[in-house]
Parts: C-alpha cells; structure tokens; sequence
C-alpha cells in the first residue's frame, strides 16, 4: 500500500512528495470506505444472527457461542481498522500541510511523521489480515447455521390474546402462565404509546401492540441459552439503543447463566432492571425485587416445584 518505506524515506523527500502524499491519501480514504462497508456488513449479520434464534435447537447452542464470539471479534477488528486508517489520515494531513508549507525547513519534521506513518501502516497490515483470516470463519459458520435453519417456523398468532380494558394503565407484573403456554410482561403505558407512535401504522391500537410485544409464547424460550442471548442482546441493543459490540457483550455474558430465567430480561426495561434484579439473585434476596412483580401460573396436575430459572413447557 505504501509508496515508501522506513528505509526509504530519505528518497522521497523531493518535489514529487506532495504528489505521492495526496495519492496515498486517496488510498487510505477508498481503505476507509472497504472497511466501512465491511463494517456494515458484519452489522446486518449479527441482526440476521439474532433473528434466527427461535428456530436453533439446543444442538446448535455451541456452534451458536463460537460464532457469536467470532463475530464480536471481528467487529472489534475493523473497529480497530477504522481507527488506524483515521489516525494515518490525520497524519498524512499534517505531513501534506508540512510539506506545502515548505519541504527544505521542515524536512525533519516530515521525516518524522513518514516514520509514524510507516509503523502505522505495519499495523493496519497486521491488523486487515487478523481481521479477514477470522472474517472467513464467521462467514462460514454463519452459513452453517442459516442451512440448519432453512424451514421457517409460522409465526405465532398473538391477535386474539388476553382482553385487557380499553382504558389501558401500567401493568407492573410478570406473569408465566403454564395454562396459556404464554409471558404475559410488564409495561408502561408511556413505552407502548410510543411504540404505537413511531409504528408507521404496523399497529391499530394499544392492544394490538400489547398483544404482539408483550404477549410472548413461551416455546420462544425453550431454548434457554439461546434465549438468555437474544434478549440480553435485544435489551441493550433495542430497548436501551446501545452498540451491537455492547450488546454482544451482554448477551456472551448472560448465554450461560443457568441461574438466570431469559423470561426475566425480556420483562427488564433497561440494564438497570437486569442488574438488580441478578443483584438480588447473587444474594439469594429475590424477595427484595421490585421494579416489577413476577407470578407464575401453574397447572394443577404439575408438580408444585418450580423457581425463577426453569419451566415446565407442555
């Protein structure tokens, strides 16, 4: 990529510079540009990862892990790219400036800044080839599990759900019921108007957003591990508008947390919630949870044993 080297700079320092220093600038602009749309690329792929999750199996879990471990890498990796083709610009720029200034009295000083820029470029190398050797892996275990996958499942109908008054309030309570075979979660009325607001008419009324948010059949968490992963991800990527890398981060950490019913982060509203509430689970004080009241409903003929980490699905 470079049109000179450390052991070179000396030959360069002469009326063509200039010239080859906007060239090299170009260079690391379409650079920039290739790794932006990369970047973008390993975006649409986790979203696409996450969308899949309801139709894993739990023979898929591990396969699920590595690749989700994967991805955060490699997003990290052109993270990281991105910055070093921005701090190469930057010196480029000013080694430009230098040199139009005048080449004879600052000489030293773009030699300096060559150098700087060739030991950044040996890194942005190292870094691009880290960065496509791992790429091609997502890729392909990305593929692996989209082929394992290939059936859809029919989406569950959740418009003639539970009837809930028009005069719809706050409903503060988390309810499991085994009967229905349905998570009934908790909301504000403030959080579905505005969903019903920015919805671009995908929904009727409050009911209707009430029925297909916060009305969840609980076969999408027969999978728990694969579940507590989804909705740590949704939480702080959807409710909480935070970074896919954060996101990831949460949902890698929460994956195998067998303690941890995934039933729970779909009802928290934030990270705030979530970390109370697995305050209290570490403490062994679940009765000091209150952002919201849980109940599970559940049916007569089943044995009375149950807690906050395992359902019994029918």
């Amino acid at each position: 990529m470079l049109f000179f080297n450390s052991d070179n700079i000396d030959n360069f320092i002469d009326k063509n510079l200039i010239y080859n220093l906007y060239t090299e600038k170009d260079k690391i602009n379409n650079f920039f540009n290739l790794y932006k749309n990369k970047k973008n690329t390993l975006l649409n792929i986790t979203n696409n990862l996450i969308s899949i999750t309801e139709q894993l199996d739990k023979s898929k879990v591990e396969i699920f892990l590595d690749t989700s471990k994967k991805l955060k890498s490699t997003i990290e990796i052109v993270n990281t790219i991105e910055d070093i083709i921005s701090s190469l610009d930057k010196t480029l720029q000013i080694t430009i400036s230098l040199c139009e200034n005048s080449i004879e009295s600052n000489v030293d000083k773009i030699k300096d800044f060559l150098t700087i820029y060739c030991e950044k470029n040996e890194l942005l190398t190292n870094k691009i080839l880290e960065f496509e050797d791992i790429y091609t892996s997502v890729i392909n275990k990305i593929v692996e599990l989209f082929t394992s996958t290939s059936e859809i499942l029919p989406n569950s109908n959740l418009n003639s759900e539970l009837k809930i008054d028009e005069n719809i309030l706050d409903n503060n309570i988390l309810i499991v019921s085994e009967k229905d075979q349905k998570a009934y979660l908790p909301y504000k009325y403030s959080d579905i108007q505005n969903i019903l607001k920015n919805s671009n008419n995908k929904y009727h009324n409050l009911q209707d957003v009430i029925n297909e948010k916060f009305i969840v059949p609980l076969n999408k968490f027969k999978n728990s591990a694969i579940a507590r992963f989804r909705e740590a991800f949704y939480l702080v990527k959807n409710k909480c508008n935070g970074s896919v890398l954060s996101a990831l981060d949460l949902a890698l950490e929460l994956m195998m947390r067998y303690d941890l019913n995934p039933i729970i982060i779909a009802a928290c509203r934030n990270i705030d919630e979530l970390d109370i509430y697995l305050d209290c689970l570490e403490e062994n004080e679940l009765s000091q949870f209150d952002c919201f009241e849980i109940k599970f409903e559940v049916l007569p003929q089943i044995s009375k044993r149950h807690n906050n980490t395992e359902l019994k699905f029918s």
